[in-house]
């Protein structure tokens, strides 16, 4: 036995040992996703109309496993399956002459986890929202941004330490806008060069994922200095979802997860004036129209990134406000809301699903469907969606995709979960189209 099989050998015997212990430490998933290895014909998962597709298997180690087939992010099918034989096999084969989207998982049956999974689209380009835009959308958005612009702006800056290494060249600084909408302040943390002369600079706005106490739902020094470095410099901000203070200890975080911000995307809802995310967007317009009151801006260059509920920020930014030049969406949420009324899983956060169809969701819901804000949107766009998110399902990515206006682009790639991927697909994922997302972000501020 060589030592390549040796190393299998014994990764497997532990992962059965682990199993039998009824442990689940973070390597067990590893070492049973080197099972098996699914492939498809076109590396990004995009098929056209009634073009035949086929999964294949090579199978690395006998095991079994359930094998699931999702389709339009609704289970479809599942049967328990025994791979004996080590080698290559046809696993699933599939045409569709209607857009659908796909999923392929294998999953294992005692402890209900992947062991992988593969997925992919035909005709992707037909995927609309299920519910019908509110004629007028746009219009009472702009009602809302007329009510939070009627408020003078008052900015408090606090200036805060960095790191040795850039404090010669950058400064940051802890920020609080007032705003008149949704119950909390803008808050986070903005950095710039040091002695930048007045109109030299882009803006540039990272949002943040869904969540409360994590540390990547907060504010950071570091993400500021990260974004204000890029191409020739910026205005970075990182802005806080929630108007949440900066800095604090975990237990700040903790009590407001367990408190005020309990269950903040599913709560029960009256009309479209009391949806948490009315103040979520409304906040991230004011740190915007702060932002371009600085004299330092160039007058002409903002872009917004963020992914997941950060996607859906930058989404409705770059809708709300035509100053959004670059924006940057990644596995968005808040998209194809009404995905279930055209039989498929709704977009994150599922609120269909949560509410049922009620007239008065049916009233309101759709003016957060954050597909709608980008026909509005003149910004250049760059889009991601992974063919295996079960978080913002990918047919409710696409209904965003396809309802932008303007210059856009989208990569796809079908081992993408919500997180970007990891192992044996990582390298082609990064060469393939992280690579192509720092660049357009680079070249949009340089």
């Amino acid at each position: 036995m060589n030592k390549k099989r040796n190393f299998k050998f014994v990764a497997t015997l532990i992962v059965m040992l682990v199993a039998m212990c009824g442990w689940s430490p973070l390597f067990a998933q590893s070492a049973m996703e080197d099972f098996i290895t699914l492939r498809i014909d076109h590396w990004d998962g995009q098929y056209a109309l009634g073009e035949e597709v086929v999964v294949r298997a090579e199978v690395h180690e006998p095991f079994e496993a359930v094998q699931e087939i999702w389709i339009n992010g609704n289970l479809s099918q599942s049967e328990k399956r025994t791979f004996s034989q080590v080698g290559e096999m046809e696993l699933y084969r599939s045409c569709h002459n209607e857009p659908t989207a796909v999923m392929v998982k294998l999953v294992d049956p005692n402890k209900q986890r992947n062991f992988t999974d593969i997925g992919y689209c035909t005709g992707m380009e037909g995927i609309k929202a299920g519910f019908e835009k509110p004629a007028d959308f746009y219009e009472w958005w702009m009602e809302q941004v007329a009510m939070v612009r009627s408020l003078p702006i008052e900015a408090k800056l606090t200036e805060v330490d960095v790191p040795d290494k850039y404090a010669k060249d950058y400064v940051c600084y802890d920020v609080e806008v007032n705003c008149s909408e949704g119950g909390a302040p803008v808050r986070g943390y903005m950095a710039m060069p040091k002695g930048a002369t007045a109109g030299s600079l882009p803006i540039c706005i990272f949002t943040h994922g869904a969540g409360v106490k994590g540390a990547n739902n907060r504010s950071k020094i570091d993400v500021a200095l990260r974004y204000a470095r890029e191409g020739g410099g910026s205005i970075a901000l990182d802005i806080n979802a929630h108007g949440m203070l900066n800095g604090q200890p975990q237990e700040y975080y903790n009590e407001l997860d367990a408190t005020t911000l309990k269950n903040y995307k599913n709560r029960p809802v009256e009309d479209r004036e009391n949806y948490y995310f009315r103040g979520m967007y409304l906040r991230l317009q004011r740190a915007l129209d702060w932002l371009c009151t600085l004299p330092e801006w160039d007058g002409e260059r903002v872009v917004v990134l963020g992914s997941s509920q950060g996607g859906a920020q930058t989404a409705a930014i770059a809708g709300l406000d035509n100053r959004v030049t670059h924006a940057i969406i990644r596995e968005p949420g808040m998209m194809d809301l009404g995905g279930i009324l055209a039989g498929r899983r709704s977009g994150m956060p599922y609120l269909v699903e949560k509410y049922g169809v009620t007239d008065e969701f049916l009233k309101w819901g759709p003016y957060f469907d954050t597909a709608f804000f980008l026909e509005h949107s003149t910004a250049e766009l760059l889009y991601e969606c992974g063919w295996v998110d079960m978080s913002c399902t990918p047919t409710s990515i696409m209904v965003g995709y396809n309802h932008a206006k303007g210059n856009k682009r989208i990569y796809t790639y079908p081992y993408r979960r919500h997180q970007s991927p990891k192992g044996k697909y990582k390298d082609e994922w990064n060469t393939k189209i992280n690579n192509e997302f720092k660049k357009f972000l680079k070249e949009a501020l340089k």
